[in-house]
């Protein structure tokens, strides 16, 4: 297992050096930077700029030799990849040779490995000038070197090394000074693997939370990070497989309490440095927390808890107009409201099942829309956020709605709590519509476009609750919904030059009409002319839809 292991993180190093090397490749790694690049000389011909100036500004955003950065990340991946070959290399050679070596003198001989190759990497790193790339894949290499040493000692003296998660560690914790004190940020990139890859032999190990992972993380490698500059995202995500590794084991409380703490970790983290990142993180870590809590066998009653960290995640989010994490905290709400209402189902001996689920996320859609329109001048770049959202929601649960073997099983609102659940859900919207119309006493064209769709979703979600066994009518009230928010949100995206919601309207329009083709003439007999009719409807429809597509978009550009 712990072979596999290594084979895994080897891999993924290399896995890594030649992702980044494509995605910077075709995304480029400094679009502003090679832009700016680009334009100095160009400005110096003009004489915007002089000679003098042109070498601060190149200095002060590091655009000197910017194509001798790019040969120098490829030797950097040569390099890494190729101290990986030759550890790989001698781990066999020896591993060959195994057993006619006597024990102390293999013993011996993989330490004098390591410490040759460490002792090389320092003497290339600082001594010999002009050698820092090799200097520094030596150090990664005497970093493999050490682990493997470990592992085939423990072989010499018949130490378990199959599961042993204190082999991870062992191999872990001393390279880090290496990556410290010597600057190398792939020895780091190792050590924070490994230290992943810990975290979970150990709970798999010991059948237990393992708090001492996150300990580590934000009391030395995060700080690590800081000061080399690099590998902080890894280790969060680490933090965060962690803390969704909670929701895939047997309840007990401690696992709940670690996604807290792993949560609350990385809210301090973002107190202190405000980054987005650490509260995005922690947002997600509290989601895991509230998974967890559902899960538990012992747990029967709805996580009223989660409300406390979620209104101060809402807060800070707003406070600091973080729009990224304002996604992820909508969607633990909606999440939240789900895993609360679903312990009730039992109590009301009312069934919670996916018809329910869709009838209830529809009118929450409905909802965040009609925030988004409530948000003032000042909170307006989270309006859009809260439109798209419920927008979204809104538009995915009406088209599966809009299937008629999905409503013949809607046979549960005329009796219980889901019921009233819906019907005050509406009530809710309902006050919701009449505030925005208190807000916006002036009735622009693109406002009562809103209206008129929001109009057709109250009537037929109230439809739906109240007749649930006309699954035929049903059916062409959501279709016919369905096509209504195709036709306003072409029309609306055109009216605020959105390419974004016109280009929405014209996704949904298309998937309307192909899964209506599919629903009626897919029980042809010849499955042959189905395919080659909708092929050359798709052809022709598209390159139309395109064409004037193309053509909206170049008038708003030449307005």
């Amino acid at each position: 297992m712990i072979g596999g292991i290594i084979i895994s993180l080897l891999m993924l190093v290399i896995a890594y050096a030649v992702l980044r090397t494509v995605v910077i490749a075709i995304f480029g790694g400094n679009r502003h930077g090679d832009w700016l690049r680009k334009q100095l000389p160009l400005w110096e011909g003009k004489e915007i700029i002089n000679t003098e100036q042109s070498g601060m500004i190149r200095q002060f955003y590091h655009l000197d030799n910017g194509q001798q950065k790019k040969k120098t990340d490829a030797v950097k991946i040569i390099l890494i990849i190729g101290a990986i070959f030759l550890g790989v290399g001698v781990i066999f050679l020896v591993a060959s040779n195994w057993r006619k070596i006597p024990a102390h003198i293999r013993t011996i001989n993989l330490l004098l490995i390591t410490i040759a190759a460490l002792f090389a990497g320092y003497y290339f790193s600082y001594e010999k000038e002009g050698h820092p790339l090799l200097g520094k894949s030596l150090l990664f290499l005497a970093s493999i070197f050490w682990g493997s040493s470990i592992i085939l000692i423990c072989q010499i003296y018949n130490i378990p090394s199959s599961g042993n998660w204190m082999i991870m560690l062992l191999w872990a914790l001393p390279v880090l000074p290496v990556a410290y004190f010597f600057n190398n940020k792939y020895v780091f990139l190792l050590a924070s693997a490994l230290l992943i890859a810990w975290n979970f032999l150990y709970n798999s190990s010991n059948s237990a939370a393992n708090y001492y992972y996150p300990v580590l993380v934000f009391c030395l490698i995060l700080p690590m990070a800081f000061k080399l500059g690099a590998w902080v995202n890894i280790n969060i995500l680490g933090l965060l497989a962690a803390s969704f590794s909670c929701c895939f084991v047997e309840y007990h409380w401690q696992y709940s309490w670690l996604a807290i703490f792993i949560s609350g970790g990385l809210l301090v983290y973002y107190l202190i440095k405000k980054e987005e990142k650490y509260f995005s993180a922690a947002s997600l870590s509290f989601i895991a927390w509230q998974i967890v809590y559902f899960n538990a066998a012992a747990v029967k009653r709805a996580n009223f808890y989660f409300l406390i960290p979620l209104i101060a995640l809402f807060f800070f989010t707003y406070r600091d107009k973080l729009k990224k994490s304002l996604c992820i905290n909508i969607f633990s709400a909606i999440l939240w409201f789900h895993l609360m209402l679903y312990p009730y189902s039992e109590v009301f001996n009312d069934k919670y099942d996916g018809i329910t689920t869709l009838v209830i996320q529809l009118f929450i859609g409905v909802i965040l829309y009609l925030i988004g329109m409530l948000h003032s001048e000042s909170k307006k770049h989270f309006a859009g956020l809260y439109k798209s959202i419920g927008f979204a929601t809104v538009a995915g649960c009406v088209y599966l709605l809009s299937f008629k073997k999905m409503l013949i099983q809607n046979a549960g609102f005329e009796h219980g709590f889901f019921f009233i659940v819906c019907l005050a859900l509406v009530i809710a919207a309902y006050l919701l519509l009449i505030w925005n119309l208190y807000k916006h006493p002036v009735r622009t064209k693109n406002f009562k476009m809103e209206l008129i769709c929001l109009a057709a979703l109250f009537s037929g979600s109230l439809f739906i609750l109240f007749f649930p066994a006309l699954a035929s009518v049903n059916t062409v009230i959501m279709n016919t919904i369905i096509f209504l928010l195709a036709v306003v949100s072409i029309f609306y995206g055109m009216a605020i030059r959105s390419s974004g919601v016109f280009n929405s309207g014209i996704v949904i329009f298309v998937l309307l009409i192909i899964t209506r083709y599919v629903d009626v003439f897919w029980e042809l007999t010849e499955k042959s002319w189905f395919f080659i009719i909708a092929g050359l409807f798709m052809l022709i429809g598209g390159a139309y839809l395109e064409k004037q597509r193309k053509k909206v978009i170049e008038k708003w550009g030449a307005e």
